[in-house]
């Protein structure tokens, strides 16, 4: 708007400044009547004024980004497939009547994307500047996620499809790619914060979202399809994958050029990124934000671990929980691009919020739909599966909304010069909090169960706990939700770590 607002009149417009004449008389000259034509600088610089929002903030445009979110969107995707690989199993190894406690067990694999803190430091400070301060490790990180599946190929029909599965020697080994994969993400987070340019760092959060669901599907849909048609295994498509991740790591690490770090931007040594880190610590919105994203998923434990293994308990057999997966992808993969115009924006965590209390809604859905599974009518009926499709929907809705705005709030207030370890600090805590919930009520299921002929009362903990977690989620979104409202209203400088260090200096003074 500034290039087309009306030029304002100075002094000399108005005549006082108009030039004179020898003889004394004021003509006005052309030049005084036409406005001189501006500078380039001066054209930039309306242009960008016109370009923003009323807030002040730079109006998104992704002209010339194209390229740059499809090569997010392809890591994104790569993160993902591992991850559905391991949702696969605990389906497998409740098949082969494995307790809840033990698929408990198995979840710990999932963790090191709840510790990779403690290694973001390093990847963040340490890197090669001849091959980018990024890709110094997302490559070595990509090639070794796809020759460990390879590796793992050839002995997974020893670790899994045996009478006593090897619960243990299989957690190792996910654990040993999620921890690939946690190191892979943390460099692709940070460079998605320089890629991108600053007023579309926003949709780093969809590519996040839209590309791990991809990957998921592909690793958990794609795979019980087509083994249920009888066209692959297990560990061939684990070497498929392996092969993938070698494939197009090689690609992105030749024909794709890291920026150089700019000077203000350029990392301290490890020691001082710790440091760093450490001072984050003590900012008071960081230690705010902790809490929340420690706590705002415990509800929810019931419907994302326990409810499939309940519904496959119950007669539902896995392949059917994949189909309806997959009628879902849609919804997963699109929903991010149209909640972008909400995220994009100064409060994105308001839609979280809002689909909180959504999600928190599915939880006694869920459980009634289990406790009515027909076990005793088979085929099951299409009706019940349209009720099951329904609550599923309405909980990835919630979900998605969730995930995609709080990706996009940590986007907002990272700060670029530590963007790596700031965006993995945020990305742990929202980690930790969806991890914990799930490993724990695994295990207080199988203790609050009784279902043998000496109990004097019956019980299955699954409905316990599914009444516990309802309850839960209400008295969060109660006594913190204001907490989550507030945090995101706070001035940029209060989340950056010079802050930290003005504090630690007030104090020693």
């Amino acid at each position: 708007m500034g290039a087309l607002a009306p030029r304002q009149r100075g002094c000399r417009e108005q005549g006082q400044g108009a030039s004179a004449a020898p003889g004394g008389q004021g003509d006005t000259e052309l030049s005084d009547l036409v406005p001189p034509a501006p500078s380039r600088r001066e054209e930039e610089r309306r242009h960008k004024v016109s370009d923003q929002k009323p807030g002040g903030e730079v109006a998104s445009d992704l002209t010339g980004e194209y390229g740059n979110i499809a090569i997010l969107l392809v890591l994104y995707t790569l993160q993902g497939i591992p991850m559905g690989l391991s949702a696969v199993l605990p389906l497998i190894l409740k098949e082969r009547h494995v307790s809840f406690s033990d698929i408990g067990t198995f979840s710990l694999n999932s963790y090191p994307f709840s510790l990779k803190l403690f290694w973001a430091p390093v990847v963040d400070a340490a890197y090669i500047a001849r091959v980018g301060r990024r890709k110094s490790w997302m490559v070595p990180a990509q090639l070794l996620i796809g020759i460990l599946m390879i590796g793992l190929s050839s002995s997974l029909d020893s670790w899994l499809y045996v009478e006593e599965p090897r619960v243990g020697t299989l957690t190792c080994m996910f654990f040993l790619l999620y921890l690939l994969c946690a190191t892979q993400d943390i460099a692709v987070d940070g460079w998605a914060l320089t890629m991108l340019r600053k007023e579309n760092v926003g949709y780093a959060a969809t590519c996040n979202s839209i590309g791990q669901t991809i990957g998921h599907a592909m690793g958990f849909t794609g795979f019980m399809v087509l083994e249920q048609f009888g066209l692959i295994t297990l560990p061939t498509f684990m070497f498929m994958c392996g092969v993938l991740f070698l494939i197009v790591t090689v690609a992105i690490a030749v024909f794709k050029t890291e920026k150089p770090v700019p000077a203000q931007d350029e990392p301290d040594d490890i020691v001082s990124a710790y440091r760093d880190m450490f001072r984050l610590f003590q900012l008071r919105a960081v230690r705010w934000l902790f809490l929340v994203l420690l706590t705002w998923k415990m509800a929810f434990a019931v419907t994302d671990s326990l409810a499939p293994l309940k519904f496959q308990e119950n007669g539902i057999p896995k392949e059917h929980m994949a189909y309806m997966t997959s009628l879902l992808m849609p919804v997963y993969i699109l929903l991010p691009v149209a909640l972008a115009r909400w995220t994009a924006g100064s409060a994105p965590f308001d839609l979280a919020l809002k689909a909180y209390q959504l999600r928190v809604l599915v939880v006694p859905a869920i459980a009634i739909l289990a406790y009515y599974t027909p076990k005793s009518v088979d085929p099951i009926p299409w009706g019940f599966y349209a009720a099951i499709m329904t609550v599923s929907l309405i909980s990835a809705v919630a979900s998605q909304a969730m995930f995609v705005s709080s990706m996009a709030f940590f986007a907002q207030v990272s700060d670029p010069a530590m963007g790596g370890t700031y965006m993995t600090l945020l990305n742990t805590m929202c980690n930790l909090g969806g991890m914990w919930p799930g490993t724990v009520t695994m295990n207080l299921v199988d203790g609050l169960s009784c279902q043998s002929e000496s109990c004097t009362v019956k019980s299955d903990g699954f409905y316990t706990m599914a009444v516990v977690a309802f309850h839960v989620g209400v008295l969060w979104y109660v006594v913190a939700a204001p907490t989550a409202k507030w945090l995101q209203h706070l001035k940029p400088a209060e989340w950056r770590a010079h802050a930290a260090n003005s504090v630690s200096a007030m104090a020693c003074v």
